[in-house]
């Protein structure tokens, strides 16, 4: 046993993110850590609470017109962590074959006397663990809502916080046992820069998509009203894949001991059965991909007659590109990250229905009324702001470089240079991604080419700004020491400290605005102009804090 957590806790450090020793830079992540909380963390959970909250509330009104429907009032929950089941799978696929085949303790420990069951159950459980810090907040406050409105008492919250803590344990078992077949028994995986990551985790994005359709209702009503009938059909499939998930909601929501024994059996069953397959298909696998690493490596001479002298800005430039669009978990979670924002505003809309806020808003735009064409204008900012700092694309642009840290500080190319390149890379994809996003708003908007050009004007300087923000706090403390790309994003406090800065940024600046329109009656044409101002402002002051502050820290870590 003492063994099995002194792994565990190695393979936790590993992909923890090293603390800065100056006393200066604690106090600044600490703040920034408060601003995280009071901006991002406890908005999610008061939301996540709220609306399982009232979709259960709804449930129970319908329960005591129909007493056939008393035995679905837990459903709004059991869609939550059924959700959180599904994305468990997308993400967690990637994080379990990395953990599991591709991290560089890997040729360390397996000559140690280790047996195989001890080995893959340490990593198993450490992946698990990461999982469910990165699920906690929403599954509690999930089980909160629920409490709240169906009632509470010791045994269901006991049960409620082992539910929380055990959930993952299915999804990352079918992870695990997908991986292990895959590895043992094919070929399709020979490094972790594989294209097969990405079509796992397209083809499951897509499963997800397909199963979300049977939202598609009229009113939210009228979605209430499916989830009290347990007619909605996403509820039926994820209940035949995840059956663990059902058993967790009844106990939960009639204190029901029993089905509370059955939801931990089928767990622990399904660990047994990954266990008993990791003892047989593990090492194999392991020596498979050992014996395949080197196979398609070119030689040294190869390389230097490939070369040819070009531009080196061109070249550095293309060298971020490719190294965002070739590792799957940066193209996962730097590049098809930008396409969650329009699938959960299509969601937002769907599940409102015809008559929504959404519609609303675009038909006073449309006929030119004042609050229309204000709102619009703020969600234009606040998209563009959130959207870039979400991506961690600039946020991580020195933590990404890891062990090549050294690239940096012993290449003829200066660190100003070097910096606005990786500024460059991130705003190609965030501002892309702006274009095109504005485009398609315009077109529905039937927006005039002078609102384009200012939208977009705006837009281009909310990335800039916040591509240097993110740039710069990375400069900071960056996440040099991971043993797999996607742990130098896992628990990079940078991502989570930009994306805080923005909101609080987005928060100030639109209230203000709408303040100033609203209650001073400043004209929208002249606040549209003083944001211009703030920005150019604001772009000019985080440039000169990142090419004086921020290269003075590139220049103090050391190698």
């Amino acid at each position: 046993m003492k063994m099995y957590k002194n792994l565990v806790r190695t393979f936790l450090l590993s992909g923890e993110m090293p603390k800065s020793e100056k006393k200066n830079k604690v106090k600044f992540y600490i703040t920034l850590g408060v601003i995280a909380t009071l901006f991002i963390f406890i908005p999610c959970f008061i939301l996540m609470a709220f609306l399982v909250g009232v979709t259960t509330d709804a449930i129970k009104e319908e329960a005591l017109m129909n007493i056939a429907y008393q035995a679905n009032i837990g459903n709004g929950l059991l869609l939550v962590i059924q959700f959180v089941c599904v994305f468990s799978m997308i993400f967690g696929f990637n994080i379990i074959l990395n953990s599991f085949y591709f991290s560089g303790d890997i040729e360390h420990i397996l000559p140690l006397p280790i047996k195989p069951k001890l080995l893959i159950s340490s990593k198993f459980m450490s992946v698990l663990i990461s999982e469910s810090i990165m699920e906690l907040l929403f599954l509690i406050a999930a089980f909160l809502g629920f409490l709240i409105v169906n009632g509470f008492n010791i045994l269901n919250i006991v049960m409620s916080i082992i539910g929380v803590l055990t959930l993952p344990i299915l999804p990352l078992v079918y992870c695990s046992i997908i991986a292990l077949i895959i590895m043992k028994f094919t070929k399709l995986i020979k490094n972790k820069n594989n294209g097969l990551t990405i079509l796992l985790l397209g083809i499951l994005i897509i499963i997800g998509m397909v199963a979300i359709g049977y939202l598609n209702n009229d009113s939210i009503t009228e979605f209430t009203h499916l989830l009290a009938t347990g007619e909605v059909g996403f509820l039926n499939i994820m209940n035949y894949i995840f059956p663990s998930t059902y058993f967790l909601v009844e106990a939960v929501e009639s204190t029901n001991i029993g089905a509370f024994i059955i939801y931990l059996l089928i767990n622990a069953v399904a660990y047994v059965i990954f266990m008993m397959l990791a003892d047989k298909l593990y090492i194999p696998g392991v020596k498979k991909i050992s014996s395949n690493a080197f196979n398609s490596k070119k030689t040294l001479s190869q390389t230097l007659q490939e070369a040819k002298k070009t531009n080196y800005i061109k070249t550095y430039l293309s060298k971020e590109l490719k190294i965002l669009t070739r590792t799957p978990a940066f193209f996962s979670n730097c590049i098809l990250s930008n396409l969650l924002w329009p699938i959960i505003i299509i969601l937002i809309y769907l599940i409102q229905g015809q008559d929504n806020i959404i519609i609303e808003f675009v038909n006073h735009y449309k006929q030119q009324e004042s609050l229309g064409l204000l709102v619009v204008f703020i969600s234009v900012f606040a998209i563009s702001a959130i959207l870039t700092t979400s991506n961690s694309i600039a946020s991580s642009s020195i933590s990404r470089e890891g062990k090549h840290f050294p690239f940096m500080k012993y290449i003829p190319v200066d660190y100003k240079t070097q910096i606005n390149i990786k500024a460059a890379t991130s705003i190609i994809v965030s501002f892309g991604f702006n274009l095109v996003y504005l485009l398609i708003i315009c077109y529905f908007l039937e927006a005039g080419f002078i609102d384009f050009l200012v939208f977009t004007l705006v837009s281009f300087l909310s990335c800039v700004f916040f591509t240097y923000l993110g740039i710069y706090l990375d400069t900071i403390n960056p996440k040099l020491i991971w043993e797999d790309e996607l742990n130098s994003l896992r628990g990079n406090e940078n991502t989570f400290f930009s994306m805080a800065i923005s909101m609080i940024i987005a928060v100030v600046l639109g209230g203000g605005i709408y303040y100033l329109n609203r209650v001073i009656l400043i004209p929208l044409s002249i606040l549209k102009v003083m944001l211009i101002i703030l920005l150019l402002m604001g772009m000019i002051l985080i440039y000169h804090k990142v090419m004086t502050k921020g290269i003075e820290n590139i220049e103090e870590v050391e190698i």
